[in-house]
């Protein structure tokens, strides 16, 4: 029964650890190129920064379907699997 609970423990452990990471961000730009279809996405910003902190705002491109990159708008959130 122990042998078991820690099978189960373990397999639980494993599928959890491999699942994708979700990570979203607000929409900033959207640009299509060589006929794909992408949003630069705001992951990060520090609001409280100056010019001398090094801080600021962090973006991804992030390669998108075409219905997405139509029905998104600027400004909105998206997430995608890292």
């Amino acid at each position: 029964m122990k042998h078991l609970f820690a099978l189960i423990l373990i397999t639980l452990f494993l599928f959890n650890c491999s699942s994708p990471i979700d990570n979203c961000g607000e929409i900033d730009r959207k640009y299509e190129k060589n006929g794909e279809y992408f949003f630069a996405l705001i992951m990060h910003e520090d609001k409280d920064s100056n010019d001398n902190s090094g801080g600021g705002r962090v973006y991804a491109d992030v390669l998108v379907s075409k219905n997405d990159y139509l029905l998104k708008k600027l400004g909105e959130q998206y997430c995608f699997e890292d």
